[in-house]
């Protein structure tokens, strides 16, 4: 046989075998095709749920920061309620003090700051028989804040709004004048808590 005569021969021979193969390639295929198709859906499945438990995470984690700021937040405040609470407590074991003005604040006029008390009657008053009936407001601390132009002048008018023949008894303040208008406050007067403020002569 020549060569030629072989090489038909084979090409003969392989033809015959690649029917089967190609009737077998007819069935598998399209199931192999439909499993890789499948599979880049089951891929494109996963990147979907992916995304989705990261957006879910990221929400976990905004409610997370929210409700720690939100704890904090009740902590401060029940700490200033704490705080506010004891203040009050500390404020209402604290007695009060009463603030008496004596004159108008003006431009120009100087605030003296005197401690008033009233004792029940002075011995002036016991010896001409007048009896005086005390407010209770004297039992606590009182102050009167007199607006003049010197110290003589405050002291009169304080004796005046305050008059010894009622018991009334002052002690002026050193270093407690200040320059006109309402602003100026004595040195070395007490701030208490419940300060009820009257022009003179109101309490007495």
């Amino acid at each position: 046989m020549s060569n030629t005569t072989l090489f038909l021969i084979a090409i003969v021979i392989i033809m015959l075998a690649g029917v089967p193969v190609a009737m077998m390639l007819k069935d598998f295929l399209p199931n192999i095709m439909e499993k890789s198709g499948g599979l880049e859906q089951i891929e494109n499945r996963v990147y979907v749920l992916h995304a989705e438990a990261q957006e879910l995470q990221n929400r976990v984690n905004h409610l997370v920061q929210r409700r720690n700021s939100q704890f904090s937040d009740r902590n401060r405040l029940e700490s200033d309620i704490r705080k506010a609470e004891k203040l009050i407590r500390d404020l209402a074991d604290q007695p009060p003090m009463f603030v008496h003005e004596v004159g108008d604040p003006q431009a120009g006029l100087m605030k003296f700051v005197a401690t008033v008390t009233q004792e029940k009657a002075s011995a002036a008053a016991r010896a001409a028989g007048e009896r005086a009936q005390v407010n209770p407001i004297w039992r606590c601390t009182n102050v009167a804040e007199v607006w003049a132009s010197s110290f003589d002048e405050a002291k009169q008018m304080c004796d005046v709004a305050f008059p010894f023949k009622l018991g009334f008894q002052k002690s002026f303040m050193r270093g407690d004048a200040k320059a006109g208008g309402k602003g100026g406050g004595g040195k070395g007067v007490p701030t208490p808590p419940a300060t009820a403020r009257a022009k003179a002569g109101a309490a007495t």
